[in-house]
């Protein structure tokens, strides 16, 4: 399995940044790595709670293929599993907030090993390694 940087980012319409400004959320789809000879492409959602727009998030999903999928404002909690909101096919990482809003998740494809390489206990933010 070989990972490699590119300079070259996607010119797509699913590379550009999306924004609603009257809901404030935003999409990203972007290239910037090479895994085992194809693109890996990361897609950034600001859910802003994920648990009402579980099907829109979805159909971003499906529409785009991710390998990576992050996702920021989940508003999600230690009662809901992620069974209840996310798919098979992908591993997920979460790092909710203990307080309403808040909280980030990051799921990747089954295919590509990974763990977490750490988790911050007072902001909300997770980091997640490929391993080889």
């Amino acid at each position: 399995m070989k990972v490699t940087e590119t300079d070259e980012l996607t010119t797509k319409p699913e590379g550009r940044e999306t924004e609603d400004k009257a809901e404030g959320e935003c999409v990203e789809a972007t290239v910037g790595h090479i895994y085992e000879g194809k693109p890996l492409v990361l897609q950034r959602v600001n859910c802003r709670s994920i648990c009402n727009k579980v099907l829109e998030f979805w159909n971003l999903i499906d529409t785009h293929n991710p390998d990576v999928a992050i996702g920021t404002e989940s508003w999600l909690s230690e009662e809901i599993n992620n069974a209840e909101i996310l798919r098979d096919g992908y591993i997920t990482f979460r790092r909710d907030r203990c307080s309403r809003g808040g909280g980030v998740f990051i799921c990747v494809k089954n295919y590509i090993v990974c763990r977490v390489l750490w988790t911050d206990q007072v902001f909300e933010m997770i980091a997640v390694e490929r391993q080889r």
